[in-house]
């Protein structure tokens, strides 16, 4: 947060940015921006503590690509202990059981472009891409599915969407006999998932509120005790627990998911993108808007809907892989939302090439969030901001630099009209090497052209007291008392540094820059000292 102090010597006074953890905010009106907030920023993480600093590089899982886009990813778990991630790409299905992915075969190829998606049921794997036949995957034979309705096993229904949800298998928007059936919802026997129907009796479907408005199934989601059937304008839940149980309850006719998405099942709700609105959380009750900061870029263009928002889950936070426009030139942008932080969360922004996303998550393994690139054609790579790499490795051995920066909000000393002289800002930075960090600086509200420039220089600074290095008992390693000191594996120090006078202004803005080296980099606050000057 902002804070200002009274007359210090000289009469110069003191305003300091001591929290950056209000995130990004892209309201059109910065004036409107807390102090924690800032106006632009790119691949830097918000600490809860107040912090900002470069975000972690992502690496990939294949090393080898694929030779299609990733177009949907899933899970595939067994109580043998097998775990595999799989992915369509082309016409293909594929499976990875730690780096590169091998080629289901025995199945119908997919159409090219289309996405399937998949769950896991009584150690099977089970796919679905709504015009061509279901499959399955046992974990070494693959093979299509029949679509017949009336017990008999080896059947699973053409549909866009799956899910298990209380022991069964659910199939959402199906295509029987060439017909499409979009608001309908098929479940399987119990604890049977290919198999549908009893024996001369089609009748374990609903279809939910048919031709209303042209809204048509967009999703499911299993949450707790009720399934979530998502449609373009509206949500529903199923309850029960048989087929003489199972109703229907409309939860929103205003509110529903875009087609092709996917939402996220979290310990908060259920995190989905509606339409061309953004995001909503649904916790059991209500339907909380959470894309308020960044709303402005959908309706100025910047976030476009070509491609679909995905969405994912992991180290307690949001993943959000989207569409982003500037000059006609469309890239792929990763938003994260940190619900933690705040009454109201904070998101960043990052450049990451992430299209579908899956939030894996193997029995008693490391738990990761998976996306397919897009860019970066073929390649499936590891999101999370925990890998401890100062680069980006998207393809085999090669390193992309992870540019980064933040802008701070307008500092006007509590006063946005009176001119003042400002003095020399200090900054407590972390690095871990010896690197050069450029700085904008703007001034009057103007951000059309900086005002000036400087570079921050950091030494790298070390600590013995890290990992390895610090020990009791030194002179004797085979002692029984022998330990090695259990501090931060960074060999970082904290270092304040002092800045060029910025000159006189009615308000300045920063914009940090990230060096252009491979290197992490820490800010935790600023401070700014200026003068006010009399109006005349």
């Amino acid at each position: 947060m902002a804070r200002g102090a009274g007359a210090r010597g000289n009469n110069f006074r003191l305003a300091a940015l001591e929290s950056f953890s209000g995130g990004l905010n892209l309201r059109s009106d910065q004036f409107n921006l807390a102090p924690n907030e800032s106006p632009d920023l790119l691949n830097v993480a918000v600490d809860p503590r107040g912090g900002i600093r470069m975000r972690d590089g992502v690496d990939r899982r294949n090393v080898t690509p694929l030779s299609a886009d990733v177009k949907g990813l899933w899970g595939f778990h067994t109580g043998s202990g097998t775990n595999a991630v799989m992915a369509n790409y082309g016409t293909k299905v594929a499976y990875s059981t730690s780096s590169n992915f091998t080629d289901l075969t025995g199945i119908t190829a997919r159409t090219a472009g289309s996405r399937v998606y998949g769950m896991t049921m009584n150690d099977a794997a089970y796919g679905v891409s709504y015009d061509k036949p279901s499959f399955k995957w046992d974990g070494s034979t693959a093979s299509d599915l029949g679509s017949t309705f009336d017990g008999t096993t080896g059947n699973f229904p053409q549909a866009q969407y799956v899910a298990f949800w209380n022991n069964f298998a659910w199939a959402a928007n199906t295509f029987e006999g060439a017909a499409a059936h979009k608001s309908r919802v098929r479940w399987s026997n119990a604890n049977a998932p290919e198999q549908w129907g009893e024996a001369s009796i089609d009748a374990d479907y609903v279809d939910i509120d048919l031709g209303e408005h042209g809204d048509y199934i967009t999703g499911l989601a299993s949450f707790g005790d009720r399934l979530l059937v998502f449609k373009s304008n509206s949500t529903y839940a199923i309850f029960g627990y048989d087929s003489d149980s199972f109703q229907v309850q409309l939860q929103s006719a205003s509110v529903g998911m875009i087609p092709l998405s996917a939402p996220a099942v979290t310990p908060n709700g259920v995190f989905f993108w509606a339409a061309e609105e953004g995001i909503y959380l649904y916790n059991g009750q209500q339907f909380v808007y959470l894309f308020s900061k960044l709303q402005p870029a959908i309706d100025d263009g910047r976030i476009t809907f070509v491609n679909p928002p995905q969405l994912a889950w992991g180290d307690n936070k949001l993943f959000v892989s989207l569409d982003w426009t500037v000059d006609g030139a469309t890239t792929r942008r990763t938003l994260i939302y940190d619900p933690t932080i705040g009454e109201s969360g904070a998101w960043t922004m990052t450049d990451i090439d992430a299209g579908p996303m899956f939030s894996y998550r193997p029995p008693n393994g490391r738990a990761s969030v998976l996306a397919g690139c897009v860019a970066n054609t073929g390649s499936v790579v590891d999101v999370e901001d925990e890998q401890n790499r100062t680069s980006d490795r998207y393809t085999g051995s090669t390193e992309t630099h992870i540019a980064s920066h933040f802008v701070t909000p307008w500092m006007t000393g509590n006063d946005p009209i009176t001119p003042k002289r400002w003095g020399k800002p200090r900054f407590i930075t972390l690095a871990e090497s010896t690197i050069t960090m450029p700085v904008q600086v703007y001034k009057n509200y103007d951000k059309a052209e900086q005002a000036m420039t400087f570079d921050v220089n950091i030494t790298g600074r070390t600590s013995n007291s890290v990992w390895d290095t610090a020990k009791w008992d030194d002179s004797d390693s085979a002692s029984a008392y022998y330990a090695a000191w259990d501090a931060i594996s960074r060999d970082l120090v904290a270092d304040v540094i002092r800045l060029p006078t910025l000159g006189t202004a009615l308000s300045i803005s920063l914009r940090v820059n990230g060096p252009s080296t491979n290197n992490h980099w820490e800010v935790n606050a600023m401070a700014f000292t200026y003068n006010p000057r009399r109006l005349r």
